[in-house]
């Protein structure tokens, strides 16, 4: 969940990183700045968010731009430019807005370490407490197109990105860190939630993953991810792309609003607009809940390793475990 901040709130505030620390170790900022002079000389940057990768606004270059800091071993380059050429054939090949990259990927020689230049957007991203049913109509929408796209799109033959099954998400390789370790997980917590994610497993395996319902999508396809610069939204923040079910789109916009009322009118809209572009069988829209509570249980997780992000509330595991009842009720949506 890394982010193109001020566009991107998800993920965690820079807090004054260091120029170097004391062990002698380069910090972020100081290869961020070394990167970005050798692009645009003369530029300087300055630290915006910290999260999968740690993101930078680039002054005084050929233009305004964000430079996203990629964490060591986290993705390879074959991974970050296979990204970056879905979204050259998004903008190519669709009518949907999407981030501008500026370079390939960017190598920091004396650390090993990669960056990448965006674009920076004006505006800013759409804040929780401000979500309604026309941003999941967008989302809704967005997802539907970026599907067909990637259905009918000649990846290049050296693609490749991770996969978000349920191995790597809830299962025994998750890549975000396990629910079972989230963020104020006891035992009562584990017990509470075990069946239920026993159950998604189980209904999300059986679903499969043939073409009509599993291929490329954005991994985190949410209102924090749509700037407005005006008009409309561009979609930013494509480092989660990978291979995952098309319904995982709607669990990602619902991302740390599961527990809303509104998620019922939220899931029809997004549907609705979904199907505006894209086929949908009612089948499909029956396992809304498992991916919202699969979702749910993969940020479980990921809060257990990030537990200085934006999002890092002790009661996300409380809802959870609402979550998880409902679920098991047939009460989740």
């Amino acid at each position: 969940m890394g982010h193109h901040a001020p566009h991107g709130r998800s993920g965690d505030r820079a807090r004054g990183l260091p120029d170097d620390d004391e062990g002698g170790q380069v910090s972020d900022l100081s290869i961020a700045q070394r990167i970005a002079d050798g692009a645009w000389p003369g530029a300087t940057v300055e630290p915006l968010l910290v999260s999968e990768n740690a993101t930078f606004r680039v002054c005084g270059g050929q233009r305004p731009a964000v430079l996203r800091l990629h964490r060591p071993g986290y993705v390879g380059d074959a991974a970050i430019e296979s990204e970056l050429a879905w979204i050259a054939a998004l903008r190519r090949d669709t009518t949907v807005p999407v981030v501008e990259p500026l370079s390939g990927v960017l190598i920091d020689p004396p650390t090993g370490r990669r960056a990448v230049l965006f674009a920076e957007l004006p505006g800013g991203p759409v804040p929780d407490e401000a979500l309604d049913v026309a941003h999941f109509a967008a989302l809704g929408e967005i997802a539907g197109a970026f599907h067909d796209h990637a259905e009918a799109w000649r990846r290049p033959a050296a693609f490749t990105r991770f996969t978000w099954g349920l191995a790597e998400t809830i299962g025994p390789r998750p890549r975000w860190g396990s629910w079972r370790d989230g963020l104020a997980v006891g035992e009562a917590h584990r017990r509470a939630i075990a069946p239920a994610a026993e159950r998604v497993a189980e209904r999300v395996d059986a679903f499969g993953r043939t073409p009509d319902r599993f291929g490329l999508i954005h991994g985190d396809l949410r209102a924090a991810n749509l700037i407005t610069p005006g008009e409309g939204f561009t979609v930013i923040d494509f480092d989660d792309a990978g291979f995952g079910w098309h319904l995982f789109e709607f669990a990602a916009a619902a991302s740390f609003v599961e527990t809303d009322p509104r998620l019922p009118e939220w899931a029809a809209a997004w549907t609705a607009a979904y199907r505006r572009r894209r086929a949908l069988p009612d089948a499909h829209v029956d396992l809304l809940p498992d991916f919202v509570l699969l979702r749910r249980l993969q940020l479980l997780g990921w809060l257990g390793t990030h537990g200085h992000a934006l999002e890092a509330d002790p009661g996300f595991a409380d809802g959870t475990v609402e979550l998880a009842s409902r679920y098991l009720a047939g009460r989740l949506l």
